[in-house]
């Protein structure tokens, strides 16, 4: 009989949210398995995400790999416009998106800003930075063939691919998460629905072509989208503003054979040439859906990623949305670990989790079906003066309806979780929840605003070992309430650490003088004063998930 490796946290799922998951939960103390059916890393193959919005990067500035990420990403520099054509090379012109470059992006709402890091880059900075706290065990390639939940406990069985014949480990974990994507063998054991469908299918060809900008008339960007008639029917987007260009040839009705692709032929038709210098290094099918579980939760068993929640790749939104699962599901599961956390904190994680990820892919979806269809396409080819025209118009439209996507602030900081019972609700009026652009807010629920302070730090850099209490105004002025709240946390082992902020632009931000941050920074109370001790319990059992929401 096997021996039983005991853990913590069993992860299902070596991808980004998997490894972020691994790493946020080490930076808490908290030790974790991790299984992986891949023996590799698989390099820029198959094709990934690249795109890291700004709360993505704070996570990152949380976790100390910002600076790495941004440095091993692509150039800051680069123009990320979107170019509208007919072709690279003898195409028309329709229209063109311009974008600002990442350098010249304002820092005023948030201390970081969008980063371009492919994911053959960004993997590998998540798990070299969880392997080297100590406290995560990578295991790949192995395979979880089944889990059962009884005891208090999981225990799973898993299947070790690299060894010759059958051989099988029992791991036993406080909690199991499935971070192994959208046909997730964790969410299948599990039974739960995987609501919404497939939109259609495509096929990503992945090249490399060395200063693609000399080859066409079109210069610099980010992005070329290929239009005809029947609307948008590929693009090619640049992987790390450097070398590596993804062509994706857009709706299938049903999964397309590969063999029946010719890569080279259809890369040809949408360069314009087939003398372009450049190099397939492979082709990768794929199903484009907008699906989320019905629940991330049972039991012991959580989703996360891709497992819980898909979404269509235009804008960028599903690995930032499932980076932002980590960043919640971690510091759940290291307060039901150390005992501190209640139970309904698990049950607020899909209250708080599903509605973002409905909300982002709902965008998406929209955004995807204005590449398609989303304006009238006729006259895209046609010849002469009148083509000019249309094609013009064309541009046009295309940039007017995808300018929420070019521009998504408000998706990546500007979501809420203001229906979660871990959230303390203060009446309040929220600010409408644009797509394209943030309001700042310190509303419960909400994320706690960017402020730079007198000494350069950030507000952000004040949250995220544990629940933080920021006390506005003179060192001593609230020292009665803000010990009412250390007693209550000290009492129930809530981590709890006091910042004093004497700075009169930070506190009209916050707008009141005692806040209560969560370690993913997200606001869970505020109050000019407490109210006594029975409130101050009130506040920190319902922050920690052990009462009843409290409504100020």
């Amino acid at each position: 009989m096997n021996d039983v490796i005991d853990t913590d946290v069993l992860i299902i799922g070596a991808g980004p949210v998997g490894l972020a998951l691994a790493l946020d939960l080490a930076r808490r103390g908290v030790p974790s398995v991790v299984v992986d059916d891949t023996a590799v890393d698989t390099g820029v193959l198959p094709a990934k995400a690249g795109l890291l919005n700004e709360r993505t990067m704070e996570i990152c500035r949380q976790w100390g790999v910002a600076d790495e990420v941004r440095a091993a990403g692509a150039p800051a520099d680069y123009p990320r416009d979107t170019v509208y054509c007919t072709a690279l090379v003898g195409g028309e012109l329709i229209g063109r998106s311009q974008v600002p470059p990442i350098s010249a992006l304002p820092r005023d709402l948030s201390p970081e800003t969008t980063a371009k890091c492919p994911q053959f880059i960004f993997d590998p900075i998540l798990e070299r930075a969880a392997l080297e706290t100590g406290l995560v065990d990578l295991r790949r390639p192995h395979r979880l063939v089944a889990y059962r939940e009884q005891d208090g406990s999981v225990t799973a069985e898993v299947a070790d691919m690299s060894a010759t014949g059958r051989r099988t480990e029992t791991i036993s974990a406080a909690y199991l998460v499935g971070c192994d994507g959208a046909a997730s063998t964790v969410r299948r054991q599990a039974g739960i629905p995987f609501d919404g469908g497939t939109l259609d299918y495509s096929i990503s060809v992945i090249t490399e072509i060395e200063s693609l900008e000399d080859h066409h008339p079109f210069g610099r960007a980010e992005r070329f989208m290929f239009i005809d008639e029947r609307g948008t029917w590929c693009n090619v987007t640049s992987m790390d503003y450097q070398k590596y260009w993804r062509f994706t040839f857009l709706g299938y009705p049903e999964k397309p054979a590969l063999d029946e692709f010719d890569a080279e032929a259809a890369v040809a038709a949408a360069v314009g040439s087939s003398d372009l210098p450049l190099r397939i290094l492979g082709a990768v099918p794929w199903r484009r859906s907008e699906s989320a579980a019905r629940t991330y939760h049972q039991g012991r068993v959580f989703l996360a990623g891709d497992a819980a929640h898909t979404t269509s790749p235009t804008g960028g939104h599903g690995l930032n949305t499932g980076i932002g699962d980590a960043a919640t599901l971690g510091w759940i599961l290291a307060g039901l670990v150390d005992g501190w956390a209640g139970p309904e904190a698990a049950e607020a994680y899909t209250a708080e989790r599903r509605p973002v990820a409905l909300r982002n892919s709902g965008i998406s979806s929209v955004h995807y079906r204005n590449w398609v269809d989303g304006v009238d396409f006729r006259g895209a080819t046609a010849p002469g003066a009148a083509g000019k025209r249309e094609r013009e118009r064309i541009g046009r439209d295309l940039a007017d309806v995808l300018s929420s996507q070019w521009s998504s602030q408000g998706v990546s900081l500007g979501y809420r979780y203001e229906d979660s019972g871990l959230i303390v609700d203060d009446g309040s009026v929220a600010p409408p929840d644009d797509p394209s652009s943030y309001t700042p807010t310190a509303k419960p629920g909400h994320r706690a605003p960017h402020v730079v302070l007198k000494d350069g730090r950030s507000t952000l850099d004040l949250f995220g070992a544990g629940f933080t209490l920021l006390s506005f105004g003179e060192r001593d002025e609230h020292d009665e309430d803000v010990a009412l709240l250390q007693a209550a946390a000290m009492e129930r082992g809530l981590p709890l650490k006091v910042e004093h902020i004497d700075e009169p632009d930070a506190r009209s931000v916050y707008e009141r003088q005692l806040v209560l941050v969560r370690p993913d920074g997200m606001v869970a109370w505020r109050d000019d004063l407490v109210g006594g001790a029975t409130v101050a319990a009130q506040v920190v059992d319902t922050a920690r998930g052990a009462g009843s929401p409290t409504h100020a």
